[in-house]
């Protein structure tokens, strides 16, 4: 999103615009920035770009994520009615909704993100969908992401591991590590937002979500 953003406010033709726009609108994360960013963005284009592609798909994406917010409860109440964990696990080795590609549960999973193998010890049912729903809600601490900026002019995203003497061990979105050394570092920020991205709910059934979220509890 922030790459799409900073080609919008490079690019002078409407047509340019337009396809921008449209990938925009279509980006299931439109909802994390505010309105008057992409407001400000599309500023130097046709008010009907913004208020025609980006506004009505903005709107929506808002009204989603209310209702999804008020589904919290409810969902937590169905996967303790009806989550198997069992299919669950089953799920989570196979890669649905890719949980396994950045979280290590026993031996399995890559370690990008948090250990979940003894989340269900610390987390409510509602607490593990509000995580997925809404992953950049509770950030873990230890685990921000950062975007470091080195003196060639490079930036790597991920998050850091440790400080050694030698720099910065980071590990980034693919999950490979990289030490950083602390003379070619121009600059570090840390994100607001959860390198987990939003949407993830939406790769897999309800059912699986609820199977999904019956065996992280069940993991203490």
């Amino acid at each position: 999103m922030k790459s799409l953003l900073g080609l919008v406010r490079k690019s002078k033709e409407l047509e340019v615009g337009r396809a921008l726009a449209a990938e925009i609108a279509k980006n299931p994360v439109i909802a994390s920035q505010q309105e008057s960013v992409y407001r400000t963005a599309f500023s130097d284009l046709p008010p009907e770009i913004f208020e025609t592609i980006i506004l009505p798909a903005y709107n929506a994406a808002v009204g989603a994520s209310e209702a999804k917010k008020r589904q919290l409860g409810p969902l937590a109440d169905k996967v303790i009615a009806s989550g198997n964990a069992e299919n669950g696990k089953k799920n989570f080795e196979m890669g649905k909704g890719t949980c396994i590609a950045c979280h290590k549960i026993g031996s399995a999973g890559r370690p990008i993100g948090p250990d979940l193998s003894h989340i269900g010890a610390i987390r409510t049912e509602r607490d593990l969908l509000e995580s997925i729903l809404f992953p950049s809600n509770t950030l873990a601490r230890d685990y921000e992401a950062h975007v470091i900026e080195t003196s060639d002019g490079q930036q790597m995203l991920g998050v850091i591991k440790s400080h050694t003497a030698e720099g910065l061990l980071v590990v980034d979105i693919v999950g490979q590590e990289k030490t950083i050394a602390h003379q070619s570092i121009a600059g570090d920020t840390t994100l607001p937002t959860s390198l987990m991205p939003m949407g993830l709910d939406q790769t897999m059934p309800e059912s699986e979500l609820l199977d999904l979220v019956a065996w992280l509890r069940s993991l203490k």
